[in-house]
C-alpha cells in the first residue's frame, strides 16, 4: 500500500504524512513545488492539477520496497472550479491504476453535487468508488497563516463574524481522522462533519490568546466590505477576499455554529481545544 497525498505543502497532507510515516506506510507528497517544499525525509514530487500531462508522474515514483499507489487524498486546487481537473485525475487514476480509496478534504459548507469540491463528492459517489467525505469547519492554523501579524504587532483580531460562534478545528485532529480513513480497512464511504471541541465567538478566542500569550488580544469588528479590503491590503487575490469576507458574514449569522463529536468518533480522542492548540503554538505567536 501507498497513498498519494495531494496539497502537499498544506496544513493537513503534512500531518498526514507524519502518521503515516509513524506507521511505516509509503506515502508521496504532491505539490507544484515539490521536493523543494517538502518537510525534510519526506518523498515529494512535482504535481498540478491542471496540467493533464503530469498524471502519470505519481504512479511512476520508484518506492523502496515497489509499493503502488492505491489511496488518494484530495485537497483542491486553488482555482474557482477545482472539480473539472479533480475528476479527471480520479478517473485518470482508477482507469489506468485500478485506485479506489479517495478521502476528500472539504469545507463545512459543501454539499454533493453542489458548487467547488460538491461535484468531486459526487463524482467519487457516482463512480462507486471506496470514499470519505471531510467537511471542516474553520482551521486552528489560520491564526497563524492568516492572522498572525495582526495578533503579533497590533494584539488584534480582525474579522466580519460579529458575535456569531465558530467550533474551530486543529489540521492535526484532521490529519487524525483522514488516516483513519485511509489506512482502515473497510473504507468508511460516509461524510464527517469535523469540528473542535467547543463553539466561540472571536471575543472569546481573543480573551483565549490573551490568557495564553500573556497579553492583550482584541477582537474589532469589520463590515463584510471592510473585510474585504483587510484581505485585499494583505496580498489576498480579490475572488478570495470576497469569499473568505462572505464565509465571515455568513457566520455572523450562525452558519458554522454546529457540533458533532466525528473526530471522536473515528480517532477515540476528543478534537482538541483552542487553549491547548495556543499553547502547542505559542512560540510561533509570540
Amino acid at each position: 500500500m501507498a497513498v498519494l497525498l495531494t496539497g502537499g505543502t498544506g496544513k493537513t497532507s503534512t500531518r498526514l504524512g507524519k502518521l503515516l510515516q509513524n506507521a511505516g506506510i509509503p506515502f508521496l507528497l504532491a505539490s507544484r513545488r515539490g521536493e523543494a517544499a517538502a518537510p525534510p525525509g519526506m518523498p515529494a514530487i512535482k504535481f498540478d492539477w491542471l496540467d493533464k500531462s503530469a498524471y502519470d508522474k505519481p504512479f511512476e515514483y520508484p518506492f523502496p520496497r515497489g509499493e503502488k499507489i492505491n489511496a488518494l487524498y484530495l485537497v483542491a486546487p486553488n482555482v474557482d472550479d477545482p472539480a473539472p481537473p479533480m475528476n479527471a485525475f480520479i478517473s485518470h487514476a482508477l482507469d489506468k491504476y485500478g485506485v479506489k480509496r479517495h478521502v476528500l478534504l472539504t469545507g463545512a459548507s459543501v454539499e454533493k453535487g453542489g458548487v467547488h469540491t460538491g461535484k468531486v463528492w459526487e463524482h467519487l459517489v457516482d463512480k462507486k468508488l471506496e470514499y470519505c467525505v471531510l467537511r471542516c469547519t474553520w482551521f486552528m492554523e489560520n491564526f497563524i497563516e492568516r492572522d498572525l501579524a495582526a495578533i503579533k504587532n497590533e494584539g488584534k483580531l480582525y474579522t466580519a463574524c460579529d458575535d456569531g460562534k465558530i467550533p474551530f478545528i486543529s489540521a492535526a485532529d484532521i490529519a487524525s481522522v483522514a488516516f483513519h480513513a485511509l489506512t482502515d480497512t473497510k473504507s468508511h464511504d460516509t461524510v464527517y462533519d469535523l469540528v473542535g471541541s467547543e463553539l466561540l465567538t472571536f471575543d472569546d478566542v481573543a480573551a483565549k490568546f490573551t490568557k495564553g500569550l500573556d497579553r492583550p488580544i482584541e477582537h474589532i469588528k469589520l463590515s463584510e466590505a471592510d473585510k474585504v479590503n483587510k484581505y485585499l491590503q494583505s496580498g489576498v487575490p480579490e475572488y478570495l477576499a470576497k469569499l473568505l469576507a462572505m464565509l465571515e458574514a455568513q457566520c455572523a449569522k450562525g452558519a458554522a455554529e454546529k457540533m458533532t463529536d466525528d473526530v471522536e468518533k473515528v480517532t477515540g480522542k476528543p478534537a482538541r481545544s483552542l487553549d491547548t492548540w495556543i499553547q502547542e503554538n505559542k512560540k510561533a505567536l509570540q
